[in-house]
């Protein structure tokens, strides 16, 4: 067994040192062990931008493309080729799939419903072969497309459910690492559906799925794509998977290290950098140089807002901040400045960015953050479009096509029997329940009635 852990130390030193990590990054996980490093887990990763679920593709032009071919995208679900058209439209075709389904927790539009690091886009009908099924391995199947697999599990697995879903060898590490990482960042939430997951273990992952995930996560390593969609996922959402950098990390939380305190010598970076900084000067660890608030479309004379978490260590004296260039009057910031005792929390201080475009178009800024005891300042980008003003929305409209009508109860139909996926339309859970169900289509039919 410790011939097997160094292995996996020796393995993960390879292949982390093509991360980029911000110095200091995981400090705050050394010498810890257990629930306690979990927990720490979840303390760095849990404070980040919320991205809008409904600009995700805006993020996925540069998280999921295929190496040497920019426009094509990335499916981890099947063989299907497809391109992306106008960055921010979604692909014909293809599904935001929650890799981690999001009935799991109930649902709720939270910070987990639009986090990056499980959301993928994948073939459609794949997506609807997978459900809301945990992932496993697959004894007998019932649909293959070629790549993914469904199936009765095998003999232990599955947690009581019907079916699993299969993903091909070559991206099964990349879920366990994903899903790690998920159950980690959001280990607080009540967990609905239990197929892998147990409300009342510190480890929240069942034995069988941790078995599963880990053997997964051991015979697939960390690859270039995931170090790739690592980095680009921090530049929009400020925060890593910590589980693509060190991914030895699992092996002290779950696996043969448990027991030992996590230091992080198997899985440092070298710093590219061979003149030492003196101790005493502070580092800005988030944001980093190249992040990117991309705000979306946004109607003019609306506004959108969202939370860029400012952490560092060792400042001695505030932090300035200042928008400037291009459009940025029509960027603001809930402060110029940050002080000393949020800057060096592991929190870190919730800096609030507002877009309100006065015309339509693309429109940027940056915001520049220097002084502090810093070396040097730090520039981070905004962008954003001003787009016309819609019709007001109409509850019951699924369709968005400003009649309430058979149309959008067809829909809503198709979403129960499997046929549609409820995320892409917006107000398919018309009485907010967290269920498209017939209550759903009774409500909108009433809708109709009164209108008449």
């Amino acid at each position: 067994m410790k011939r097997i852990a160094l292995y996996l130390m020796g393995m993960c030193v390879a292949m982390t040192a093509a991360a980029s990590a911000p110095q200091g990054y995981y400090n705050s996980l050394k010498g810890k062990t257990g629930q306690e490093l979990k927990t720490a887990v979840r303390d760095l990763t849990v404070n980040h931008t919320v991205l809008s679920y409904n600009s995700l593709w805006y993020y996925y032009y540069d998280t999921d493309y295929v190496p040497g071919n920019r426009n094509q995208v990335w499916d981890m679900y099947s063989n299907n080729t497809y391109y992306f058209g106008t960055r921010g439209n979604a692909v014909s075709g293809m599904n935001k799939e929650h890799s981690f389904p999001k009935s799991w927790w109930g649902g709720s539009k939270n910070a987990a419903y639009s986090d990056l690091h499980h959301l993928v886009p994948t073939d459609a009908n794949a997506n609807s072969a997978r459900s809301n099924w945990p992932f496993g391995e697959v004894a007998s199947s019932n649909w293959d497309n070629g790549l993914s697999k469904r199936g009765t599990p095998r003999s232990g697995q599955g947690g009581g459910a019907t079916y699993v879903f299969e993903p091909a060898d070559q991206y099964k590490g990349d879920f366990a690492r994903i899903y790690f990482y998920m159950v980690s960042c959001y280990q607080d939430l009540n967990w609905k559906t239990t197929y892998m997951l147990s409300n009342s273990d510190w480890r929240t992952l069942t034995p069988w799925s941790i078995d599963l995930l880990l053997r997964w996560a051991r015979e697939d390593p960390v690859s270039e794509k995931e170090i790739n969609r690592n980095d680009a996922i921090e530049r929009y959402q400020n925060n890593r998977n910590p589980f693509v950098d060190n991914p030895d990390l699992m092996e002290y939380i779950w696996g043969t290290m448990v027991g030992t305190a996590w230091d992080g010598s198997g899985t440092v970076t070298p710093d590219p950098d061979p003149d030492p900084q003196p101790s005493d000067v502070a580092t800005l660890i988030s944001p980093t140089q190249g992040t990117v608030l991309e705000f979306g479309d946004v109607a003019v004379g609306d506004s959108a807002t969202l939370t860029l978490y400012v952490r560092g260590e060792k400042f001695s004296s505030p932090l300035t901040l200042k928008c400037y260039l291009n459009n940025y009057k029509m960027f603001s910031l809930s402060t110029t400045s940050i002080d000393t005792t949020s800057l060096n929390s592991l929190a870190g201080y919730p800096l609030q960015v507002t877009y309100k475009p006065t015309s339509l178009g693309e429109h940027k800024a940056k915001i520049l953050f220097s002084g502090g005891g810093m070396s040097s300042s730090v520039g981070i980008q905004l962008r954003a479009t001003g787009v016309e003003s819609t019709a007001v929305e109409l509850p019951g409209d699924v369709n968005g096509d400003g009649v309430i009508d058979v149309g959008d109860v067809n829909i809503i139909i198709n979403i129960m029997l499997g046929k549609a996926e409820a995320e892409d339309y917006d107000g398919c859970d018309i009485n907010d329940d967290d269920i498209v169900d017939m209550a759903d289509v009774n409500q909108v039919i009433n809708i109709m009635l009164a209108k008449r």
